[in-house]
């Protein structure tokens, strides 16, 4: 992240219910400054969100109870929260998942596994003040 960014303190909530993954993102994030809160399914992510308003959500596709699309969806029909830039992070690949997440009002889309710098990368890009 910018180094302007390191001043504001970034809270980043992350949706997977791969614990091995979330640990992975949080110890990257961490070390850039950033408080992470995390949910291991997408109810419990929605929940999440709504509660604690975060910066930025990361979000599988994959989980056991209500998926990626379905989360995005409902937050961003949530006139609290569906202003919360949204970047999925998932092992699916097919440009039809890409399609269909950025379609649903998703700001990125990250494909596993990938390197830490795209990650930071794309959170910088979604957080940045939109160019007049």
């Amino acid at each position: 992240m910018r180094e302007k960014d390191s001043k504001k303190h970034l809270r980043i909530a992350v949706i997977d219910d791969d614990p091995d993954m979330v640990k992975v993102i949080k110890v990257m994030l961490r070390i850039r400054g950033a408080e992470v809160l995390e949910a291991f399914s997408g109810l419990s992510g929605y929940s999440l969100v709504r509660r604690e308003t975060p910066d930025v959500v990361l979000l599988d596709i994959m989980m056991p109870d209500i998926d990626g699309f379905e989360v995005l969806r409902k937050l961003k029909l949530d006139p609290e929260v569906g202003h919360i830039p949204v970047i999925f992070v998932s092992a699916r690949t097919g440009r039809e998942h890409v399609e269909r997440g950025l379609s649903l009002g998703a700001q990125g889309y990250i494909t596993k596994p990938f390197k830490p710098e795209d990650l930071m990368g794309k959170i910088d890009e979604v957080l940045a003040p939109e160019e007049a």
